[in-house]
This record gives structure tokens, C-alpha cells and sequence, in this order.
């Protein structure tokens, strides 16, 4: 005698319907590791990378500062950095890490570009005071943006709850 549950034939979803949830949940899990990766880029800098560059000198703090800003443009930090506005357009991190670096950090590094490695000692102390504090600064506040957009997304994957009823007719 074979045992049939009643109703679960009736059920199938089609195939978009049953896509939504997957498609969601990749989603999220797509828009809190890209959030978390690029979280931890601006964290890196914050704690490690600017207090060791402030031990530099001015020519070797200019150097090294232009170097970073040129190899950071690379297609993997660009899948993380443009993969969190993609997959989820989190205020916090919009707002927060991806307009102020776009139109701060960025155009401070383009500024500081310009700085010729042959200047003066005097003109490389001048770009890096115009330089260091400010964007200290402000890869502070974005990194503190995005750090609560990472754990906004956080909770949200753990509170995450599958929309109606539950197969044995309880609640969710």
C-alpha cells in the first residue's frame, strides 16, 4: 500500500514562483559578502595600513599612498566595491562608503597623483599635510557607514523568514 500526502501534488510551483525565494536569498548573501569584503578594505586601511604610512616620511608616505591608489583599481576590488550598490542598495553603504569615496577619497587620491615623486621636501610635507587627515577622515566615516550596513545585512540574513504558512499549518 503506498502512502500518498494529500495536497503535495497539487502544489508544484512553476518554476519562476519557486526561483523568488533562491533568487532573494542569493541576493542577500551576494549583497553581505561584497558589504563585507569592501568593510573590510576601509577597516584595513583604518587600523593598519594609514597608521603605518603616518610613520613614513612625506616622500615615502606620497609614494606609497599613489601606489596603493593605482593598484586598488583592479577588477576584483571592483566586483566587491560595485557588486554591493548591484546586489542591494543599502543606504548606509550607498550613502556612506561608495558616494563619499567616489566623490572624496577618489578625488583626493587623483589630487595627490599629481604630486611628482621629484618634488621638494618641502612640497611632499605640503601634499601630505592637505592629504593625510582629511582622508583619514573620511575613510573613517566610511568605513563606519559601511560597517553598519554589514551588520544590517548581517541581521537581516539571520532574521530572514520564509513568507506563508508553514507546511503543518503553524505559523513561521
Amino acid at each position: 500500500m503506498s502512502r500518498t500526502l494529500i495536497g503535495a501534488a497539487g502544489r508544484k510551483a512553476s518554476l519562476p514562483v519557486a526561483l523568488g525565494p533562491a533568487v532573494r536569498a542569493l541576493t542577500l548573501v551576494g549583497a553581505t559578502l561584497t558589504t563585507g569584503l569592501v568593510t573590510g578594505v576601509f577597516y584595513a586601511y583604518a587600523v593598519s595600513v594609514n597608521p603605518g604610512l603616518a610613520l613614513q616620511p612625506d616622500a615615502g608616505y606620497v609614494s606609497a599612498m599613489q601606489a596603493i591608489n593605482r593598484e586598488i583599481q583592479n577588477p576584483v576590488f571592483f566586483l566587491s566595491f560595485f557588486g554591493a550598490v548591484l546586489t542591494l542598495l543599502s543606504a548606509l553603504y550607498v550613502g556612506g562608503g561608495f558616494l563619499l569615496t567616489v566623490f572624496i577619497n577618489v578625488p583626493m587620491n587623483e589630487e595627490l597623483a599629481g604630486v611628482a615623486a621629484n618634488t621638494s621636501p618641502g612640497e611632499q610635507a605640503g601634499a601630505r599635510a592637505a592629504y593625510e587627515d582629511p582622508w583619514n577622515f573620511w575613510n573613517g566615516a566610511r568605513t563606519v557607514f559601511s560597517s553598519l550596513a554589514f551588520l544590517a545585512l548581517i541581521g537581516a540574513c539571520l532574521l530572514r523568514e520564509e513568507r506563508g504558512p508553514h507546511p503543518e499549518g503553524r505559523p513561521r
